[in-house]
């Protein structure tokens, strides 16, 4: 279940613009690595050891993958794809490696993993309260 909170935003583009409300995932904080290999553990005959060195190893594996220009695809999540962010030149010529501003990874989830998402459901929590009191 994904939960969302209402807020006002200025809305500056568009048919309508000016104050506007819309919905925005209320986030429940992060799961840490430690949180996981727990998880992980707890729900499979795998030891804690034996899930942290697995975890480790997919990390190395897919930053290997993708400073080497593969796209990684896990079956139940999607596909992490690295990209580039360049700057356009008029010629063919012009073009080298300085022409790069950026590296990115960018992750695509798969049909499976957005059919989950879309079934999953919402509900409205109010948000917690900022600042002090």
């Amino acid at each position: 279940m994904l939960n969302y909170t209402k807020v006002k935003r200025r809305i500056a583009v568009g048919a309508t613009p000016g104050v506007k409300f819309l919905a925005v995932i209320s986030r429940n904080g992060v799961v840490t690595q430690e949180q996981l290999i727990t998880r992980i553990s707890g729900a499979s005959a795998l030891a804690e050891g034996d899930v942290l060195a697995c975890l480790r190893q997919l990390q190395i594996e897919i930053a290997s993958a993708t400073m080497n220009g593969q796209t990684v695809e896990l079956d139940q999540l999607g596909n992490f794809t690295p990209y580039v962010l360049a700057s356009a030149k008029d010629t063919l010529e012009e073009v080298d490696a300085s022409t790069i501003k950026r590296t990115r990874v960018n992750f695509v989830p798969n049909k499976l993993f957005k059919t989950k998402l879309k079934n999953s459901g919402y509900e409205y929590r109010d948000p917690a309260p900022t600042g002090l009191q």
